[in-house]
């Protein structure tokens, strides 16, 4: 067998297993960044639930403030004009914090659906590379199959090329 076509096949098995380690690694990557959106989208819905906090302690701290005032200046706080202060304060504090809830759902959907993109995008790249250096490899020892890398040597005989015998 000629040299140059185990020089061919030994590149064309390298070639396959560096596209390979190239689907292998871009996966490694997508999953890295499925991990940092998990984190982000983690980290926003956090700060909604915190959000949603703030709010109820600042109705709380309102309607203690409307109970307060009203008690001091002699109303009755669970009466009349009080009452109705009182029960918008909560309305507009319960909307509040039904905001604060659906961004927090909000943040959770959108991080799981970066997460499974990615996550699929790592698996897809990962088929990619194999395929690649499979179907690569192919078409490789193919090729030097057509170019007769394969074949074996064409026999050397000694042929006189300065004979006149058989020209016309």
């Amino acid at each position: 067998m000629n040299p140059w076509t185990i020089v061919a096949v030994v590149a064309s098995f390298g070639k396959a297993y560096a596209t390979y380690q190239a689907g292998l690694a871009q996966k490694a990557y997508y999953d890295s960044q499925a991990d940092v959106a998990k984190l982000k989208y983690k980290s926003k819905e956090v700060e909604a639930k915190e959000d949603g906090v703030k709010v109820l302690k600042e109705t709380n701290k309102y309607l203690s403030e409307l109970i307060a005032k009203g008690g001091s200046s002699g109303f009755m706080p669970m009466e009349g004009s009080m009452e109705v202060a009182q029960i918008v304060s909560l309305r507009s504090g319960s909307t509040d914090f039904s905001v604060t809830q659906i961004n927090q759902e909000l943040a959770q959907n959108l991080g799981l659906i970066e997460f499974s993109n990615l996550k699929a995008a790592g698996k897809a790249a990962k088929q990619a590379g194999i395929m690649g250096a499979i179907f690569g490899l192919g078409t490789d020892i193919g090729t030097i199959g057509q170019a007769g890398g394969f074949s074996k040597k064409p026999s050397t005989t000694d042929v006189d090329i300065t004979s006149t015998e058989g020209s016309s």
